[in-house]
Formats: C-alpha cells, sequence, structure tokens
C-alpha cells in the first residue's frame, strides 16, 4: 500500500501516512439505495445532489461507463431525498443519431418488395444533403428544403414523404425523435415548391451590422455563395484556395459534390477576415471555433434576423410550424441574385450543384472564368 499523497510504503489498512500524515481514506462513496431507486450524497460545497444511473457506456479502451441523470443545488438530504421520484420520471436523453444511421438500420427490418425498396433508396438519395445531421437536430425545413430541391417529379416527392414517415415511425419508439416529421412534409403539384429568398434589402440591412450583430457576416456569405446551409457549415480552410479566390466545396452529390465556387468581391472581406492565418478546420465555425452545428446555425439566423428588426413571420400548418425565411432561403437569394446576369444556364447550374446525375455531364465543361463572371456580376 502507498500514501495517496507522497507514494510512501504504508503498512496494509493504515489510515494515516508516517511521513507526511496525510489521511488514507477512500472517501465517502454515494450510497446506494438499490432497486434502480437512485441514491442521493452531499457535495463539498455541503448541497445536496440526487442521481440516477440510466444506462452504461463502453469506450474504445473497453472501459465501462455510467450514464446517469441527476439534479443538484438541493440544501438537505430530506430535499434530496423527496425529488428522487420526480427523477427517476424524466425522459433519458435522446441517442446521438444520424439520419443515415436510421435508415440504415431501418432498412432490413421493413418488408416490402424489391421495386418498392428500390423507390425508397432512390428516395433517400435525395434527402443526402441532411444524412450527417443528428436526427434529433433535423427540422422540418431542413427536410421540406430537400423536397424543394429534389429536380424529379411529384411520385419521386411522394416517395422521399413516404420514406420519412417510415423513418420516424421506426425511431420513435427507440427514443431516437419524438414526433414523425414526415406527415408535416408537403409533395407540391408538378413542379418543385417555391421557396422564399431572404430579400436584398434585408441582406444589405445584414451587411451593414456585421460587427454589432454576431453571424450577420454568415448569413450574407451564404446569399453570395449560394451553398445549401450543410455545405456552408462543412467548409474547411482547406477547401479555400486563397490565390484564386474560389471554395471548393459541396454536398456528396454526383453534381454538387467539390464544385468551384467564386467568392463575390462583395462577401471577399467577409472571407479574408474568416480564413485568415487557417490552415485547416472549419471557416464558418461556432463561438469556440468548433463545427457549428445546424441548429446552432438556425438559432443563431433566428436570432439574427430578429436583432436586426427583419420581419420573419411563422405561419401553422397541420399543426407544424414554419418560418418565412430560414437559412435555405440564403441559397434561394444566390439563384434569384443569378437570374438578373446574363450567363449560359449550365454555368449557373454548376455554381448552384444541380441534384440531378444526368445534369453533370452537361456542365462538366464550365471553365472558372465563366462562373466568375457570374459570381462577380450578382
Amino acid at each position: 500500500m502507498r500514501c495517496k499523497k507522497c507514494h510512501a510504503d504504508l503498512p496494509e489498512n493504515a489510515v494515516y501516512c508516517l511521513r507526511c500524515g496525510a489521511k488514507q481514506g477512500t472517501g465517502q462513496r454515494p450510497k446506494s439505495r438499490g432497486n434502480g431507486q437512485g441514491t442521493v450524497y452531499q457535495l463539498p460545497n455541503k448541497t445536496w445532489i440526487a442521481r440516477r444511473v440510466v444506462g452504461y457506456t463502453i469506450d474504445a479502451a473497453g472501459q465501462k461507463h455510467k450514464k446517469t441523470v441527476s439534479k443538484a443545488g438541493f440544501k438537505t438530504k430530506r430535499e434530496a431525498m423527496a425529488y428522487l421520484p420526480q427523477l427517476l420520471l424524466q425522459p433519458q436523453r435522446k441517442k446521438a443519431v444520424t439520419f443515415r444511421a436510421v435508415y440504415d438500420a431501418w432498412e432490413p427490418t421493413h418488408r416490402a418488395g424489391k421495386s418498392t425498396m428500390d423507390c425508397y433508396h432512390a428516395a433517400m438519395n435525395y434527402f443526402r444533403p441532411v444524412w450527417w445531421y443528428n436526427l434529433a437536430d433535423i427540422d422540418i425545413d431542413d427536410l421540406q428544403a430537400c423536397m424543394d430541391e429534389c429536380p424529379k417529379g411529384k411520385r419521386t416527392r411522394q416517395n422521399m414523404k413516404a420514406l420519412c414517415g417510415l423513418l420516424y415511425k421506426y425511431a420513435i419508439p427507440r427514443n431516437l425523435a419524438a414526433l414523425n416529421m414526415g406527415q408535416y412534409l408537403i409533395v407540391g403539384e408538378g413542379e418543385t415548391a417555391e421557396r422564399d429568398a431572404l430579400p436584398m434589402e434585408a441582406v444589405e440591412l445584414l451587411r451593414t451590422l456585421i460587427g454589432s450583430v454576431p453571424y450577420a457576416d454568415y448569413i450574407v456569405a451564404q446569399c453570395y455563395l449560394g451553398f445549401r446551409p450543410s455545405e456552408l457549415l462543412a467548409l474547411d480552410a482547406r477547401d479555400y484556395d486563397p490565390v484564386r479566390c474560389v471554395f471548393i466545396g459541396g454536398a456528396k452529390t454526383e453534381a454538387g459534390r467539390n464544385r468551384t465556387v467564386p467568392v463575390s468581391p462583395k462577401i471577399q472581406p467577409i472571407i479574408d477576415r474568416l480564413t485568415k492565418d487557417r490552415i485547416s478546420g472549419p471557416v464558418f465555425c461556432a463561438e469556440d471555433g468548433g463545427p457549428m452545428q445546424i441548429h446552432q446555425y438556425r438559432a443563431a439566423f433566428y436570432r439574427a434576423l430578429e436583432a436586426a428588426g427583419i420581419d420573419n413571420p411563422v405561419t401553422v400548418k397541420d399543426g407544424m410550424k414554419r418560418r418565412k425565411y430560414t437559412p435555405h432561403s440564403c441559397r434561394h437569394t444566390f439563384a434569384t441574385l443569378m437570374k438578373a446576369v446574363d450567363a449560359p444556364d449550365k454555368d449557373k447550374l454548376r455554381l448552384i450543384g444541380h441534384t440531378s446525375p444526368e445534369m453533370l455531364r452537361y456542365y462538366q465543361d464550365v471553365d472558372l472564368e465563366s462562373l466568375r463572371r457570374i459570381t462577380d456580376a450578382i
């Protein structure tokens, strides 16, 4: 046995160190109440905490770790014990699982013919922009944006809606989601649905507020880059070429992957500032410099519009709230700006990253100067 302070050799079960005098007790341990009822114990600040073990995890080294729910700050042990029944009723935190992971888990369990499953597989491809989002972070507008951008007909969008409903029905009883988003998706008639672009007067107002309204610069930059919200947040400093002033990025689709997007002179100062002295790491990052999650950007977007006094009304349809302007509106602003530029359609499609594989072969021969003429003009 060794002293826990000076590491001197001690007799077995020694209470104090004969060398430094340090007490060798292991300290008070939480007292188990048994039968999964949780436990209470006193913290060093003399307050009490109620705690319940809800499960276990295994790390990469094979070590087992407890997962707990707790509430601290009770003045007495009696108060902490009285709270335990409420703690037992608290639901466990939803697991962090991606949209793609849910699909991969659901697919082998669904009983349907090959042609039906082929339709679902094809529909899943058009949800690719949200594949790597945590299911709990996905908003109805994220899914609706995938529907609206689907270049296929109404039947494909119906399959997307059906697939989405099935995935959420699979996820809800497994505590992966609380609400079936599929029931709120709008298929639309004929062509894909029109979405509201963020008006240019709103973009220019946000430009004047850069520095005083957090993340106003991100919103303005997205309007002139045309990336989807997920694509914008995925941009790494390594994706930016400071010599040619272009980003190489985009969603992992046949047409959108690794597309070249020149930076408009109107946002060049923003990009210069965000990429200055950066070798790697997210360009559009969170406050701590790490990756920004889609739900964080969505919340920042709504706060920025509110701080700028930009009206963003909420409508309710089929019991689901929808905002007029969402982060995806910036992509539609970019498309609107391109309408006023006299340039070949294939160049414009290349910039915005059309999702149809057939279209990729059509505009593969686009050169950088053709793309730059558009971004310099918008």
